[in-house]
């Protein structure tokens, strides 16, 4: 399965082209997959678990570093879930790491916001508020107890014939 970032334009962001289900209602990223990006292509040393939701403005990549659990949340349009996972990325993303919150990419929301419909933009104004009430609070996908749920998954799906399906 694929997961597919748009830009509002039509145009391919990212490609993430070996996305496996979880247990956990989302999709895998093994160290080491290629992601094809508008500038080249690059990969994560670490395992990466995805979440995108039918209605949600936002989907939440959580980066299972060896030291800690970071989370890169991408503010988006609600997803497409098929075959492949789709969505319209909306240039706004929340970070987390190392327990720090914030807001990046601000100004390119700001730049190119002007061309998407003015309830894009107000839905991913509103995503950003909701995410950064969700990790201030704990909420899930943010609370530690699911990070080491992720953990102790991927342990088993990435010994010899541990392949857990979904």
């Amino acid at each position: 399965m694929r997961l597919i970032s748009l830009r509002p334009d039509g145009a391919l962001h990212r490609v993430w082209s070996a996305a496996e289900p979880g247990r956990f209602g989302g999709w895998w990223i093994p160290p080491g997959t290629p992601v094809e990006d508008d500038g080249g292509t690059w990969s994560s040393p670490y395992p990466v678990a995805t979440m995108a939701w039918p209605k949600a403005w936002f989907q939440v990549f959580v980066l299972l570093k060896p030291d800690r659990t970071d989370y890169y949340v991408n503010i988006c349009t609600p997803p497409c879930l098929g075959a492949d996972v789709v969505w319209m990325d909306l240039d706004l993303d929340v970070r987390v790491e190392a327990g720090c919150a914030w807001v990046a990419d601000e100004d390119e929301f700001q730049d190119r916001s002007r061309m998407y419909p003015r309830a894009w933009r107000a839905s991913a104004q509103q995503a950003v508020v909701v995410v950064q009430d969700a990790v201030r609070s704990g909420a899930h996908p943010f609370r530690p107890s699911f990070a080491d749920a992720l953990r102790a998954e991927w342990a088993l799906r990435s010994r010899p014939g541990g392949a857990v399906l979904g």
